[in-house]
């Protein structure tokens, strides 16, 4: 299954790539664009400063089964550690203070997986003035050792609610000192929630292609490509359409997704006959099934139609596929495929 393959003229995001494996990502190229944090079902944004070579941002990821996304950033100058995060309100209130208490209360757990693990000291709950227009509860606590180790981190959890989601922000630095307090209390207010915003098709795919192409979390991309699908406007460019319905095959495909990807694809030729990735998808399908006869056929179709890629994309060599190479013994199969052109 190939990796990507977007045309680049499409949506303008920031450009990340991996600082090294597995430890997050830095903008290569800074545009001034903020990210909007959306969750993948409902209403509400948290606004995301740029990434820039002050703000790095370094990881994002989607937990409890696909409701939490989690984006962590660092302020270089000030060494701040600075994560935001979405997830549903259970309780139907918009009082902040009942989400702080539950971050807060999941933190401590979190930092005590045994009894005496962690030294943790000074947590407080407090109410505070709103924050650009949002009530907002305020939680700390200052970890002194891990393990015996001293961290001297102190953690500040802005929190902020809907009815329906709770917005965090949490702010750590370690090697704290009593002087650190007031940029714990400037980068506080910094804090953007929108709980009415409506997110588009494009907030949906920004964060499909961030996750697609930078965490390499497969799985969390198909959730949100999917959501661009479903919000996509009737008359988007047809172009975009194409990139997203791509984007969510091989999503689907590489996440182990089978049927869902071959689904997306069969469901797009019916309104889209031309377009020659939704046939080469279904040939990576084949090929994960064992099906070479299959996979020849949908080839042919994806080369048929190589003139109808959307300008500035290619078609994929599929000698380099990691999907066909496990037909690569199937002689006949690999000797038409090395003939595609």
């Amino acid at each position: 299954m190939r990796i990507g393959n977007l045309a680049p003229l499409l949506i303008l995001i920031p450009v990340l790539t991996l600082n090294a494996p597995h430890l997050g990502y830095a903008q290569q190229h800074k545009n001034g664009v903020p990210l909007n944090l959306v969750v993948p079902s409902g209403k509400g944004r948290i606004i995301i400063p740029a990434a820039s070579d002050e703000i790095q941002w370094q990881t994002l990821t989607l937990y409890d089964q696909g409701t939490r996304p989690v984006l962590q950033t660092k302020i270089k100058s000030t060494e701040l550690v600075v994560s935001y995060a979405l997830f549903p309100n259970q309780t139907g209130s918009s009082a902040p203070n009942i989400c702080r208490d539950d971050i807060v209360s999941a933190a401590t757990r979190s930092l005590s997986p045994e009894s005496g693990m962690a030294d943790i000291r000074q947590v407080k709950k407090t109410d505070h003035p709103s924050v650009n227009g949002r009530q907002i509860a305020i939680g700390s606590l200052f970890v002194n050792s891990v393990a015996g180790q001293n961290i001297k981190q102190q953690n500040l959890y802005v929190v902020s609610a809907s009815p329906t989601l709770c917005a965090e922000m949490h702010i750590s630095k370690a090697l704290f000192q009593s002087s650190d307090d007031s940029l714990l209390a400037a980068q506080e207010q910094t804090f953007t929630f929108d709980p009415d915003y409506s997110p588009s098709a494009v907030d949906y795919y920004t964060m499909g292609s961030i996750f697609y192409n930078v965490t390499r979390s497969s799985e969390s991309a198909a959730i949100y490509y999917q959501r661009a699908l479903d919000t996509l406007p009737a008359d988007s460019p047809l172009k975009f359409k194409r990139v997203i319905i791509d984007q969510l095959a091989m999503s689907y495909g590489i996440s182990g997704q089978i049927k869902r990807s071959r689904a997306i694809n069969e469901e797009a030729i019916k309104t889209d006959p031309d377009y020659p990735l939704y046939y080469y998808n279904l040939a990576c399908a084949d090929a994960e099934q064992g099906k070479a006869a299959d996979a020849k056929i949908h080839l042919q179709q994806a080369f048929d139609r190589k003139a109808n890629t959307i300008p500035g994309e290619t078609l994929p060599d599929p000698t380099k596929d990691d999907s066909f190479l496990k037909l690569k013994k199937n002689k006949d199969f690999w000797t038409f495929v090395e003939t595609l052109k």
